[in-house]
């Protein structure tokens, strides 16, 4: 979480331009019109929306890409030289089924470390392949995918495809570019996955726990009844996770409902859907 600017900050235009340009790559249209519509929302706590979108952990498609360079380059036995590798490595998306996240952060990560051409095609496998591959002791699986936040997807993608079709592999990576504290700690317990994420979100991200100081008691209760008129079940956020995190492609259902969440009582400024 990023640090805000001083309480009653001027919400001027040099302001709004900058969220503006902060959040230009986001999917839908995030204008200085619809910033602020989304603020008038906050009735007389402006001041509290203004904060909270300086607060927001925002991920560019250069950033993500940059992530899974970084992570790649630091596994273990790993080289784009196929002489150089140790045991065979085989990279797969982390979805349950088609169409999520990970199908996606593939296509990016071969990109981003330059493995898009046809002579690596080997190295990408879907979930239906694995037996097939007769991987082994010596052998790496890469499983990708963006973000984990409360965990619950990537353990019960685990216990109910992967785990079993993984048993007999050496090291079996999640790689993503965020993980949040209460995943990390949930997949090294439940899985055999060793998680690897370019950014770690603590309990101080969680803009309700006590370990966010850069929001008061009363800003905290205040920001909730917003957030419940956004998603009354769960105004934290899944898994109750409090996060202000948004990536270029979409907005984690983590993160709190009033960034992500539209109905007739509130309108998102992040839209996860059409």
């Amino acid at each position: 979480m990023k640090k805000p600017s001083r309480r009653k900050t001027r919400i001027d235009l040099k302001r709004l331009r900058a969220w503006s340009n902060d959040f230009s790559s986001y999917r839908h249209n995030v204008s200085e019109d619809r910033i602020r519509d989304w603020i008038h929302q906050f009735d007389k706590d402006n001041d509290l929306a203004a904060r909270i979108l300086d607060c927001i952990d925002y991920f560019t498609h250069d950033q993500i890409a940059g992530a899974f360079r970084s992570v790649l380059q630091g596994l273990n036995g790993w080289s784009i030289n196929e002489h150089d590798r140790v045991g065979t490595w085989r990279f797969i998306a982390y979805s349950a089924s088609a169409g999520e996240s990970g199908d996606s952060m593939l296509h990016k990560f071969r990109h981003a470390n330059n493995l898009a051409s046809r002579e690596y095609n080997e190295l990408f496998i879907h979930r239906s392949d694995i037996l097939r591959e007769r991987l082994g002791k010596k052998d790496t699986v890469v499983l990708i995918d963006d973000f984990v936040g409360s965990g619950d997807q990537a353990c019960d993608a685990w216990a109910n495809q992967y785990g079993e079709l993984l048993a007999g592999v050496g090291r079996v990576y999640l790689i993503v570019v965020a993980a949040c504290h209460i995943a990390t700690r949930r997949i090294a317990s439940e899985t055999g996955l060793e998680l690897v994420p370019h950014f770690h979100l603590t309990e101080a991200d969680d803009i309700f726990s006590s370990n966010c100081q850069y929001f008061n008691l009363h800003e905290k209760e205040t920001l909730l009844e917003y957030c419940s008129k956004a998603e009354p079940k769960q105004p934290q956020g899944h898994g109750d996770c409090g996060l202000l995190v948004v990536f270029a492609h979409t907005c984690p259902n983590n993160s709190i409902p009033i960034l992500h969440k539209s109905n007739k009582n509130w309108e998102a400024l992040f839209r996860r859907y059409n």
